[in-house]
């Protein structure tokens, strides 16, 4: 049973944290659950995201929020309760192009190291490390007056209100994340060890201050699980320097852009969903391995919506996902002009579809009909 302050703290530390995040007014709050079972819900005040919370508290090892505020119209997927999150075509969860506001900066910072490799939590030594990366990043301009600092447990959060941006084009959302990668490129390369995660998808998601214990990794007694919590007092101020930074971020023409937003063929995309191996990277991505993503990307990358797609199957595994490393694999693609892996070779890499023998095509694209443009 909870003590009496055990509770207040907990909701005080949430309270703080969606506070931080400025959704009110601009949309709703998403949370998120990954064990025992994918979840979701949608809040429209803090006090709905402090219930939500307290529910699920001990019950699972982690409790992520929407950095971004959600668009109005998901909150009747799952209004002010927890719901199994669905995979498309019903999907109830948020992706980027369900975010029409960006209220935040988020950046994420860990550390390298053999330990960490393993699969261990981060010691003392290496959480002084990427808090010093954190401070040196918030000290950069448009930063230094607006930025809150968070421990996740195993590195630290840097959180920066900013004048809220409307995400009335691609463009916007694009300038967005080149800023922030540029910002997390000067300070990785001033601290030995240390990275940061690119982080930059709208529709991005962290863990919730106060009421979740990090057990993503084994603990030891060296390196145990820790509470996720404020390291600085949560600032509250819009940044208007970051606003405008942000904005003015130069980005490559579309027209000089590589061939990921060009050579895009029209096709019943919908009719890929019913592909058993598209239906199993959606209900399992923490087991896709390498080779099936690549086969998934070879499939997908040169349909129209067909990299929207791509982007938001390798989201749903948050804990490997990274927005360059999925637009690197979807431009070899391309550019290589690799043909989309066979069901064959899907079956080989470990996915043992059950329709493969009475399946009428080689590939998963060919479900789209486009029997005649590659020979597989």
């Amino acid at each position: 049973m909870w003590v009496k302050d055990e509770k207040t703290k907990c909701s005080y530390e949430i309270s703080r944290h969606v506070r931080l995040l400025r959704h009110r007014y601009y949309g709703v709050t998403e949370l998120r659950i990954f064990n025992p079972r994918p979840m979701v819900a949608y809040a429209d005040s803090i006090e709905a995201v402090v219930r939500l919370c307290l529910e699920m508290y001990r019950k699972t090892s982690g409790i992520y929020i929407g950095v971004q505020p959600r668009v109005l119209d998901l909150f009747d997927k799952a209004p002010n309760c927890w719901r199994h999150a669905c995979s498309a075509p019903n999907s109830n969860c948020a992706c980027d192009r369900d975010i029409e506001y960006i209220t935040v900066c988020f950046f994420d910072i860990d550390v390298v190291s053999e330990a960490r490799a393993k699969g261990h939590p981060a010691s003392e030594e290496e959480l002084d490390r990427s808090y010093y990366a954190a401070r040196l990043l918030s000290q950069e301009e448009g930063f230094a007056l607006s930025s809150t600092i968070c421990c996740s447990g195993n590195g630290h959060y840097v959180l920066a209100p900013v004048l809220p941006i409307s995400v009335f084009d691609k463009e916007v959302a694009i300038k967005f994340q080149r800023f922030c990668q540029q910002v997390a490129n000067k300070i990785a390369a001033q601290v030995e060890g240390v990275k940061i995660d690119p982080v930059y998808n709208l529709s991005q998601v962290m863990l919730l201050m106060g009421s979740t214990v990090n057990h993503k990794s084994q603990a030891t007694p060296e390196r145990p699980h820790r509470v996720a919590h404020f390291v600085t007092k949560p600032v509250q101020a819009k940044s208007f320097a970051l606003y405008h930074m942000i904005l003015n971020t130069e980005i490559p023409s579309y027209s000089s852009t590589s061939n990921t937003l060009q050579q895009k063929i029209k096709c019943d995309l919908s009719k890929i969903e019913e592909c058993e191996f598209i239906k199993w990277c959606r209900k399992y991505p923490l087991q896709v391995t390498e080779p099936q993503w690549f086969a998934l990307a070879t499939n997908l990358a040169n349909l129209e919506g067909g990299q929207e797609l791509f982007y938001e199957i390798s989201r749903l595994d948050m804990f490997r996902y990274n927005h360059q490393q999925t637009q690197r694999l979807i431009e070899r693609v391309l550019n290589r002009g690799y043909n989309p892996v066979g069901c064959e070779k899907i079956k080989a890499s470990g996915f043992p579809c059950p329709k493969l023998k009475y399946c009428h095509v080689r590939a998963p694209i060919y479900l789209t009909g486009l029997f005649s443009i590659w020979k597989g």
